[in-house]
């Protein structure tokens, strides 16, 4: 018999060996021989099989995270920059809150002094030296600023303008030593001048050298020399040191202004003062 003639009856007998198979697996129930032979060789190569799949498993996933590189690589950066923005966005909301915030404060403040006139400014500057305690605010000429005018916080009497342009002027404050402020007792009703000495308390020089000074003592302007309003408060006395020899006493008083904290101001505007008590800025 031809080998081709052999082949194609080996072909045929297989196709109705299979088919005849087929058949009787379909017919059969799930317990018959052939289904048997199906589960016994289903368990013999499951074990194998999971073998086989966790020796290549991180072959196959390496393969994969090389293709997918350049795209992690670039959501990657992607969420890097939301993550920025997120976080800048976040700070500029806490930011704008202070500003509310310090904006209500000083609002409040001129709702309670309702009989001065305030135009309110930003601190832009400040002097670099410690012995010249100065800062610039972004008011000048044309928002109606003049010198001598004060400057206030919601806490208190920050200083005064010794330098005026037409968008900006130079604030002094009354930790200056060159500054001197009318002042009086709230407490005694005694007068005088608080006078700075470029450090964190200022001095109260009453005019009166017998007057009872007192720790906790609240200090207000005094409205003498018609460079500030009188009853804006200025700060506390802090200590009183009796007399020495050759030494005058010395009452410190402690403002109320936190002046490493100042962002926003307001500057009171008065008319021209015909008479000055404070010293004049050198």
């Amino acid at each position: 018999m031809p080998s081709s003639r052999r082949n194609r009856i080996i072909l045929i007998v297989i196709i109705i060996v299979c088919i005849s198979l087929v058949t009787l697996y379909v017919r059969e129930s799930d317990t018959g021989p052939l289904h048997r032979i199906q589960n016994f060789f289903l368990d013999l190569l499951s074990p194998i099989s999971n073998f086989f799949s966790k020796i290549f498993r991180p072959v196959k996933d390496g393969i994969v995270n090389l293709f997918h590189l350049p795209s992690l690589s670039k959501d990657k950066r992607e969420l890097q920059k939301e993550v920025a923005t997120l976080r800048r966005q976040a700070s500029e909301s806490r930011e704008l809150e202070a500003e509310v915030e310090e904006f209500k404060r000083l609002l409040k403040w001129s709702e309670e002094n309702a009989q001065l006139d305030t135009v309110g400014a930003d601190i832009v500057g400040q002097s670099p030296s410690n012995w010249k305690r100065l800062m610039i605010v972004n008011k000048g000429s044309s928002s109606g600023i003049k010198k001598y005018m004060s400057v206030v916080t919601e806490e208190g009497l920050a200083g005064r303008i010794i330098a005026v342009g037409s968008r900006s002027s130079v604030v002094q404050l009354i930790t200056d030593s060159r500054s001197g402020i009318g002042a009086r007792d709230l407490r005694n009703r005694e007068t005088g001048v608080i006078e700075g000495r470029n450090e964190n308390t200022m001095r109260f020089v009453p005019m009166n050298d017998e007057a009872v000074m007192q720790v906790g003592d609240i200090m207000v302007t005094s409205g003498l020399g018609g460079t500030s309003p009188p009853g804006i408060v200025i700060g506390r006395v802090a200590q009183v040191k009796k007399r020495s020899a050759g030494l005058a006493r010395l009452v410190e008083v402690k403002p109320f202004v936190r002046f490493s904290r100042l962002e926003k101001v307001l500057i009171i505007i008065t008319p021209e003062p015909e008479s000055v008590i404070l010293k004049e800025a050198q």
